[in-house]
């Protein structure tokens, strides 16, 4: 950063002498070129005093001209501080005297007064004019060399300054460039035996990997046998237990109470429905809703039609994967809904009903509708109240808020829910 900073500088340096060089030269050509410029105005005033020759009066007007060009640029190159400012204000007063006199001998002499021309230049005004402007071209010029020839001294010096500071920094650079060089040997070999013992860490890692892959790949094949095999004996004992309430119904002679039990019999095998699926499935976490709910419906339509009401069933569901967990909840809200729809919906004839399941971008839709008497805002439930209760305790479960919509005629059961992605339950 040292030998930056110092070549920085030093340029600097240079360029700051080399802009005060410009100036002098400019400064020193100007006052020359002023110099000369008057010079020649004088020897064609002279010229056509002398002579009455128009010829000379040309180079009067193009050295005036110069004169006016070169005073300006005069102006802006010299600095500006009091003595530079008090000596080119009396430049200027002289040059004007000059060629005020320059200008009143010439018109004399075109007027043909000769006598009073050559009476003014015997007075000597324009010599001493001349002499003091000399005097101050002469300062102007002196000064300018001077620049130029410190300029000069102080770039040398300011070269030799470079060239050593460029010497030092090519050592330093030789010195760095060695010492790394050295240092990335001594790396070099230590990361080789480094990477010796890595690849040997690494070939025994593969190995454990490899026993440890094996044993958790047997493991997970013996834990999918014993939950497949836990789905069975689940969906077995449903089974048994629906059986059981099926019989107890049967023995029942009041018939809330019998329909009590085979509202309680649909629901238990709604749940049992679902292992019965897991035991055959390669993936028990997730149920395919359209087998799963077309063989739920199947089972409510064939209860329904021996009940003899004459209502039909009919239903559209679309291919979905939803958890099991979810499956469950929204198999026991169909069943509800289908049920209290088959029972309290076409209480004087037959009629149907439509259930669909549909994937609404990142949504599942269920809706059950029918075309019967339709259902009151704020009526009671009808019978025990029970169905009611689990729809909304499953529908809370999903996330989600049963919602009665009401038709002309009948009534459309909704409910709109989020399920969990694969992605999701896979990142879990």
């Amino acid at each position: 950063m040292t030998i930056v900073a110092m070549n920085f500088w030093l340029g600097e340096r240079a360029q700051s002498y080399f802009e005060e060089a410009s100036t002098a030269r400019d400064t020193r050509i100007a006052a020359v070129e002023l110099r000369n410029a008057m010079q020649t105005a004088e020897s064609s005033q002279r010229g056509f005093i002398l002579t009455g020759n128009e010829i000379y009066l040309a180079p009067y007007q193009t050295a005036k001209i110069q004169a006016q060009r070169r005073l300006s640029a005069l102006q802006a190159l010299l600095p500006s501080s009091t003595n530079f400012d008090v000596k080119l204000e009396r430049l200027i007063s002289l040059l004007a005297a000059k060629f005020d006199e320059f200008d009143h001998t010439i018109e004399l002499k075109r007027d043909k007064r000769d006598d009073e021309a050559l009476a003014i230049i015997r007075t000597n005004n324009g010599k001493a004019l001349t002499d003091e402007a000399n005097v101050f071209f002469a300062g102007i010029i002196g000064e300018a060399d001077n620049k130029l020839t410190s300029g000069a001294a102080e770039q040398r010096t300011n070269t030799g300054w470079l060239r050593a500071v460029s010497g030092f920094g090519a050592l330093v650079i030789i010195a760095v460039i060695g010492g790394a060089a050295y240092g990335v040997t001594g790396y070099t070999r230590e990361l080789r035996t480094t990477r010796d013992e890595v690849n040997a860490l690494n070939s025994d890692l593969e190995q454990r990997v490899a026993a440890r892959t094996a044993d958790l790949a047997h493991a997970r094949d013996r834990a999918e046998v014993l939950l497949s095999e836990v789905n069975h004996r689940v969906a077995n004992s449903l089974a048994l237990v629906s059986s059981l309430v099926s019989l107890q119904a049967r023995g029942l002679a009041d018939q809330s109470a019998r329909d009590a039990l085979v509202e309680t019999q649909d629901r238990i095998f709604a749940i049992s429905l679902v292992h019965k699926r897991l035991y055959g499935s390669a993936d028990v976490r997730w149920v395919d809703l359209n087998e799963y709910l077309t063989g739920l419906l199947e089972h409510l339509q064939t209860s329904l039609r021996s009940e003899g009401h004459g209502v039909t069933l009919s239903f559209d569901i679309e291919p979905i994967e939803l958890e099991t967990d979810s499956s469950i909840n929204l198999g026991v809200v169909v069943t509800e809904l289908v049920t209290n729809a088959f029972k309290y919906a076409y209480p004087n004839g037959p009629g149907n009903i439509r259930v669909r399941v549909r994937k609404l971008k990142e949504q599942v839709e269920l809706s059950v509708e029918d075309d019967g008497v339709g259902r009151l805002e704020d009526a009671p439930a009808k019978g025990t109240g029970i169905g009611t209760r689990i729809i909304n305790a499953m529908s809370m479960s999903l996330g989600a808020q049963i919602e009665y919509r009401q038709r002309q005629p009948g009534t459309t059961a909704y409910l709109l829910f989020t399920p969990k992605s694969k992605r999701d339950a896979t990142a879990r």
